[in-house]
C-alpha cells in the first residue's frame, strides 16, 4: 500500500500576508539515526536549516511539486518505507515571484522531521501536513534570492473594509531621483505583495554604468490607485519619516484611505482583461501591458481572441445619489498611416472615436440573486446577463433586472426576482467581450489556408494577416440623470481571431502518396507556417519507437521576448528536380513507418498547440 501525504504549503510574509509556495519542491527522505524521535517533536525554528553539500546521502522516498493554490500531495511508492518519520525539505530553484537575481544557485532548506498521523483507508494510507514558513526564514530564502518585498493591506479609514483592485506603486526617495521599485494589486482581500531588487534603487542618473546606494534598502513612499484614481498620494517626505527609511528586504506597509467610504465595492472600477490588471496603463512602470498592447511583454507577450473576459466591479446604485449605475464598454480600432494595412507592422494612427459594444457583448455570468422557494428553502440563482440585457448604446443597468428563477413547488414553476442590494451578490466579471464579432469586419486574407500543393511557399504580404491593435475604454452614469460618474481605458490591447496559414508535405510523396520510400536516403521537407503571433513550430519525425529527427535536425522556430516580426517560417517551394524545401538525411532511419509532424502554438491566450501531420514507409 502507499503512502501519502496532502497539504498546502505558505510563506508567511506581513501579519496575516502569506503566499503559495507554488513552483517549490517538497522532498521527503526516510529520517535516519538515534536523534529521529528527538526531531519529530521538535520546533521548527530548532530545525529549520540551509542544507549543506552532503547532508543529504540518499535519494528521497518522494517528491511532490507545489501547486499555484499552494496545495501539494506527496505520495510515497516505496516499499520498503513502513510509515516512520520523514526529513521534509524545500527544494528552491526560484521562488515563486516574478522576479529574483539571475545568478541566484538552487537551494534546498531542511523544514522538519516529521511523523506523519497516518490514517488507513481502502487503499493507501493518508496523512495530513499544512505549514507556514514564519515571516524570518521565509524572508530569509527571499533575500538569498536577491529579493526584496512590500507587502500589506489597503483599507477604508472609517471602517477597515479590504480595498480589492488598487494599484500600489512604491518608490525609493533618493536625493538625485526617486526609483521606481514596482507595483502590486490588492486582492479580494486588499492585500498586496509588491516584489523588486536591489538593481531597482540602487539606480543611478548614470546607471547602468554607475550604481549607488549608500545605504542598505530603499527609503520607500508609495501611491495607490482605484480604478485609475488616486486614493492615496504620499511624497518623497513620507520616505524620509522614522520606519520608512533604509527598509529591509521584508517591509509590511498597512494603509487606509479616507477617498473611500464605507464598502469599496461602491467605487467603479475596470480591473482586468482575463488574468492581467490593466493599470498601470500601457508602457508604464509595471504595466502588464506594454505601448503596443501585448500582455506580460516580458513574459507571454499574449493576444486575446474568442471570448474576453473583462473584470472588476460596478455597484448597483451610487453611493451618494442612491440612484441606480449602467455601465458599458466601448471599443475602437488603430489604422495605418495612409490607411493601407501593412502586415510588416503594427497601426499606429489611434482611433478618433470608440463605439459601444452591444451585440459584440455574450454570456455573461455577473453574480447571483437569493431567494426562497416554493418550499421554504433559500436558494440562490446565477444573473447572466447577454447583449440583449443592453441598451441601444451597450449600457448594461444591473439594478432591477429582472431574474427568472425555479420555484421547484409545484415542480417546474417559476418566478421573477429583481435583482436589488438585497439579494444579489457580485462575481468579478463585468463583461465576456466576443471579440470575433469585432475582428470579423475584416475578411480572412488566406481562406481556407494555403493549399498542400503550395507547401514550401512564402505567403505574399497581401495574403499575410496584419496585426489589429484596439482601444477599449470603460464609462459608468447615472441611470437616472445619465451623469457620467467613471471613466477608464486600456489604450491599446491585440484582437486576433486569425487562423494559422500552415501546410505540409514531401517532395517524394507530390506524385504518389503512397509512395514507399524504402531506398531513398534524403527526403525534402516542404512546410510553411505563418500568423502575426506565432510563439513557435517544430518539425519532427516519428516512428512507432519515438522520435527519430528532432530540432535542430530539423527545423523551428520560437519568438523571443520583443521581436514581434517573427511570424513563422517557410522551408522554400518544390522545384522541378523535386529537391525543393528541406533536405533531411534518413540514411540510418530503420525500416518502418514514419510520420512527419508539423506542430505550433500561438501567443493567443489560453491557445493549444495544433499540428499537421504526413506519414511514409522507409
Amino acid at each position: 500500500m502507499a503512502y501519502e501525504i496532502r497539504g498546502s504549503l505558505w510563506g508567511t510574509l506581513c501579519h496575516d500576508v502569506r503566499e503559495p509556495l507554488a513552483g517549490l519542491e517538497l522532498r521527503a527522505y526516510r529520517s535516519t539515526g538515534d536523534r529521529a524521535t528527538e526531531q519529530a517533536v521538535a520546533a521548527e525554528k530548532e530545525t529549520f536549516h540551509e542544507v549543506a553539500e552532503g547532508e543529504r546521502t540518499g535519494a528521497p522516498v518522494a517528491v511532490a511539486r507545489v501547486e499555484e493554490s499552494g496545495r501539494y500531495v506527496l505520495t510515497i511508492a516505496d516499499k520498503e518505507y513502513d510509515g516512520g518519520p520523514l526529513d521534509l525539505d524545500l527544494f528552491v530553484e526560484k521562488p515563486p515571484r516574478p522576479k529574483h537575481e539571475p545568478n541566484a544557485k538552487p537551494r534546498q532548506f531542511a523544514v522538519t522531521t516529521l511523523q506523519p498521523r497516518w490514517r488507513q483507508t481502502e487503499n493507501d494510507y493518508l496523512a495530513v501536513w499544512e505549514y507556514a514558513i514564519p515571516n524570518r526564514f521565509w524572508c530569509h530564502i527571499l533575500a538569498l534570492f536577491g529579493i526584496w518585498t512590500i507587502s500589506g493591506r489597503i483599507t477604508t479609514c472609517d471602517n477597515k473594509l479590504p480595498i480589492p483592485g488598487a494599484v500600489v506603486s512604491a518608490f525609493d526617495a533618493d536625493w538625485l531621483q526617486d526609483d521606481p521599485l514596482g507595483t502590486a494589486t490588492t486582492d479580494g482581500t486588499g492585500h498586496y505583495v509588491l516584489t523588486y531588487l536591489a538593481s531597482d534603487f540602487r539606480r543611478t542618473p548614470f546607471s547602468p554604468f554607475i550604481n549607488v546606494e549608500l545605504t542598505e534598502g530603499p527609503d520607500v513612499y508609495v501611491t495607490v490607485e482605484l480604478g485609475g484614481q488616486p486614493i492615496i498620494t504620499e511624497t518623497q517626505s513620507d520616505g524620509r519619516k522614522p520606519g520608512r527609511q533604509n527598509v529591509g528586504h521584508c517591509f509590511c506597509l498597512d494603509l487606509c484611505t479616507d477617498k473611500v467610504v464605507g464598502d469599496p465595492d461602491t467605487v467603479p472600477h475596470w480591473q482586468q482583461v482575463e488574468v492581467f490588471d490593466i493599470h498601470p496603463g500601457n508602457g508604464q512602470p509595471g504595466s502588464t501591458f506594454d505601448t503596443l498592447g501585448y500582455a506580460d511583454p516580458a513574459g507571454g507577450a499574449y493576444v486575446f481572441g474568442g471570448t474576453v473576459t473583462l473584470r472588476g466591479n460596478c455597484p448597483l446604485t451610487d453611493l451618494g445619489t442612491g440612484h441606480a449605475l449602467k455601465y458599458r464598454f466601448l471599443v475602437g480600432e488603430y489604422t495605418w498611416t495612409g490607411g493601407t494595412e501593412d502586415p510588416a507592422n503594427p497601426p499606429t494612427v489611434a482611433p478618433g472615436s470608440l463605439t459601444p459594444v452591444t451585440t459584440q457583448a455574450t454570456s455573461t455570468h455577473v453574480g447571483y440573486v437569493f431567494y426562497t422557494d416554493g418550499n421554504g428553502a433559500a436558494q440562490s440563482a446565477a444573473v447572466v446577463v447577454a447583449a440583449a440585457d443592453l441598451d441601444a448604446d451597450g449600457f448594461l443597468t444591473l439594478d432591477g433586472l429582472p431574474v427568472t428563477v425555479q420555484m421547484y413547488n409545484p415542480p417546474g414553476s417559476t418566478a421573477v426576482v429583481n435583482v436589488s442590494g438585497s439579494n444579489f451578490l457580485r462575481t468579478f466579471e463585468l463583461l465576456e467581450l466576443n471579440s470575433v464579432a469585432i475582428t470579423a469586419v475584416h475578411p480572412a486574407k488566406k481562406p481556407g489556408g494555403l493549399p498542400k500543393a503550395q507547401a514550401g511557399e512564402t505567403l505574399p504580404l497581401n495574403e499575410q494577416e496584419p496585426v489589429r491593435r484596439y482601444r477599449v475604454g470603460f464609462e459608468v452614469r447615472d441611470a437616472v440623470t445619465d451623469t457620467v460618474t467613471h471613466t477608464d481605458q486600456l489604450d491599446s490591447i491585440i484582437f486576433d481571431n486569425s487562423a494559422v496559414i500552415a501546410t505540409l508535405d514531401l517532395e517524394e510523396l507530390r506524385l504518389n502518396g503512397c509512395n514507399p520510400l524504402s531506398g531513398a536516403t534524403t527526403i525534402h521537407l516542404l512546410y510553411t507556417v505563418d500568423h502575426p503571433h506565432l510563439r513557435n513550430f517544430s518539425v519532427t519525425i516519428n516512428n512507432n519507437g519515438g522520435s527519430v529527427h528532432v530540432p535542430p535536425q530539423t527545423p523551428s522556430g520560437a519568438f523571443t521576448t520583443g521581436n514581434y516580426a517573427f511570424r513563422g517560417d517557410a522551408s522554400g517551394p518544390h522545384n522541378s528536380t523535386s529537391t525543393g524545401g528541406i533536405p533531411i538525411d534518413v540514411s540510418a532511419d530503420p525500416a518502418c513507418a514514419y510520420s512527419v509532424n508539423l506542430g505550433w502554438i500561438t501567443r493567443r491566450y489560453g491557445d493549444l498547440g495544433q499540428s499537421l501531420q504526413r506519414l511514409y514507409c522507409h
